[in-house]
């Protein structure tokens, strides 16, 4: 029987759950449940059990059971298991291989493993010396045990990359007396459904257990949009392979599910290319800032593991000056004085239009790429923006800046990279530039095989995502407007010393030109994007609603010209959240804003704390503990 305290305590239990991102039907109860802390977790599929996670009593002697230093093995068990259950005994993969098993059964070790150990104590959720916490003396009801329950076991071989993030994401979770039942039909839907359930659990300020609130509980959940994704420019200043992993363990927590590498570009070649040598030997900053081919690997691993496919981009023909650090013969206008004529930012230089050399060198280079990167995606982006006219005046296999003459070269060009990825059974992503503004044919959905469709990524208005969407494509939305999160930290650049411009400025002058840079050095796309404005973003503006069913998704920009790995975490989070409810969720408006401000404020103060994740706070303290802040 309940005590007095603890019954007078749920008159100030909230009885709705503060998810993000928002689920799409939550229904709750007034109930308590703490954690077991012998709960055990199993897996049915195919009408059989396995046993994926089996705490002792003894919180105090707590092994990891091989999550860190024998996860494949204890997962190779596991998979074992499951091929009795399918009635296949003839698998033989290796230990270290990456499988969905293994996957599963990390995700289970890790889910469990955070609600133990969460410091989360929501004291800033609740009015100032409010009672918000269970009654520590009362009679505990303890969730005993998790179930998951999928309807399709993983299939029987190596990591399918297409098969896995293709699964159904959708998935539902039942609490009810001391068992939680996860229902879902495919592995990811299962570690959407994991990454909600750790959400349920705070701690206890006197350090006696983690507890949920609101049980009896039921969460029905479901994607908006397939591809959420967020991208990370690492050529403009450094960063190292721990950034993008730390990076993914966050997307993870809020459902995020692609990450897109802007792996090289004009400035700095860090990504090791064994084939070619000398482009990150001679391209990357400094050696010691090189990406290897395993760090690279090691990152669309742990993306897998995580439910994030993690896809790399290598922008072409421009953003290319970099590769003239070792190959200079292949680019056009390479490092020119007048840098703003022939290119978007220093430095100047994009790949020759009309040369077998470059050919060559292309397939070399996607050749030894592709192949490495294909276990564990089926996307790769082969870029295409901000392709400069006047840079082939100054390329002797052209010389030429008539787009009539450019464009059936541009279209040479690329149908050779398309054809190349394709060949290697990947789905191309391209730049919008190459659609609207030079017209190219590019494999769409009208071809009947949308594995083989190019999925075009829009990031001027929503004006182009409509003109791409009655070409026929598939469309990735990420307006610059809303979703460029390098945007009001200023420009980069510096105005001429003198406040004129040098002999050669612009191009063949005699200079003396006044600097184009004025106070406040504001840079092009601000003001800075704040969570709110990222939030209410809406991409299907001005879409006819037969035209929305070919956006894929969207994705939130990282570009890094004042970004490193300094303050990458701040700068993207908990402004990559706001993102991620809308990829999940939907269009969000204005009147959710208040209701948003509770819940990601919980979402970011649970991150501080069990993550150490560096972010800005989503309110002021006082308005997460007592509202009332509108106007």
């Amino acid at each position: 029987m309940l005590s007095h305290t603890y019954v007078a305590l749920l008159t100030y239990i909230t009885n709705v759950m503060a998810l993000w991102p928002q689920p799409a039907e939550v229904s709750t109860g007034s109930g308590v449940l703490w954690l077991d802390p012998a709960l055990t977790a199993t897996f049915r599929c195919n009408g059989g059990d396995v046993v994926l996670f089996d705490y002792p009593p003894d919180l105090g002697k707590l092994p990891v059971l091989g999550f860190v230093n024998s996860a494949y093995q204890f997962a190779q068990t596991v998979w074992d298991e499951f091929q009795a259950f399918a009635g296949n005994h003839d698998f033989h993969g290796s230990k270290k291989a990456i499988t969905e098993t293994s996957i599963a059964q990390a995700a289970v070790h890790e889910t469990i493993k955070s609600m133990h150990n969460t410091n989360f104590v929501p004291w800033k959720l609740h009015k100032r010396h409010s009672p918000f916490e269970p009654d520590v003396m009362a009679q505990r009801h303890y969730l005993s045990s998790l179930q998951i329950q999928q309807s399709h076991c993983p299939d029987v071989g190596a990591f399918d990359p297409l098969a896995f993030f293709a699964g159904d994401e959708s998935y539902e979770i039942m609490i009810d007396n001391a068992t939680a039942t996860i229902q879902t039909n495919s592995t990811i839907g299962a570690l959407w459904a994991l990454q909600t359930f750790q959400q349920f659990f705070y701690a206890h300020s006197t350090h006696s257990g983690s507890y949920m609130l609101g049980t009896p509980a039921r969460i029905v959940d479901r994607p908006k949009w397939r591809h959420r994704g967020l991208s990370v420019d690492i050529a403009r200043n450094p960063f190292r392979p721990s950034d993008l992993t730390r990076t993914i363990d966050a997307m993870a927590r809020t459902k995020m599910n692609r990450l897109h590498i802007h792996a090289t570009d004009s400035q700095s070649w860090p990504l090791e290319i064994p084939s070619l040598p000398d482009l990150a030997t001679k391209g990357a900053y400094q050696p010691h800032l090189v990406w290897s081919a395993d760090s690279l690997e090691a990152i669309q691993i742990h993306g897998a593991s995580r439910g994030v496919s993690v896809f790399v981009e290598i922008d072409m023909p421009g953003h290319t000056a970099s590769v003239a650090n070792a190959y200079p013969d292949l680019i056009a206008a390479y490092n020119r004085l007048d840098w703003s004529t022939f290119a978007a930012e220093p430095l100047s230089g994009q790949l020759k239009l009309n040369s077998t050399a470059v050919l060559t060198f292309v397939t070399t280079l996607l050749e030894d790429l592709l192949p490495r990167t294909r276990p564990y995606t089926s996307l790769y982006h082969i870029g295409g923006d901000e392709v400069n006219l006047a840079a082939y005046l100054l390329d002797e296999t052209v010389a030429s800046d008539e787009p009539q003459v450019l464009r059936p070269l541009l279209q040479k060009f690329i149908d050779h990279v398309i054809g190349i990825a394709l060949q290697h059974g990947f789905q191309p992503v391209v730049w919008e530039e190459m659609l609207l503004d030079w017209n190219l044919t590019l494999p769409s959905v009208t071809n009947d095989n949308r594995k083989v469709s190019t999925l075009v990524q829009v990031w001027r208005n929503s004006e182009r995502i409509k003109d791409v969407l009655k070409k026929g494509h598939r469309v990735i939305f990420g307006d610059y407007h809303h979703w460029y999160l390098d945007c009001g930290f200023g420009v980069f650049l510096e105005p001429y010393p003198s406040g004129k411009s040098p002999v050669g400025v612009p191009y063949n002058t005699s200079g003396g030109y006044p600097s184009k840079l004025k106070k406040p050095y504001l840079d092009y796309c601000n003001p800075f994007h704040n969570w709110r404005h990222i939030y209410t973003y809406d991409p299907l503006a001005n879409i006819s609603a037969d035209l929305i069913d070919n956006i894929e998704g969207g994705e939130v920009l990282m570009w890094s010209e004042q970004t490193d790995s300094i303050d990458l975490d701040f700068k993207l989070w908990p402004r990559v959240a706001a993102a991620a409810e809308v990829l999940w969720t939907g269009v969000r408006h204005e009147t959710m804003l208040e209701d948003a401000s509770r819940r990601l404020g919980e979402w970011r103060e649970r991150e501080v704390t069990d993550h150490h994740t560096a972010m800005s706070p989503v309110h002021m303290t006082w308005c997460l503990m007592e509202g009332g802040c509108n106007l």
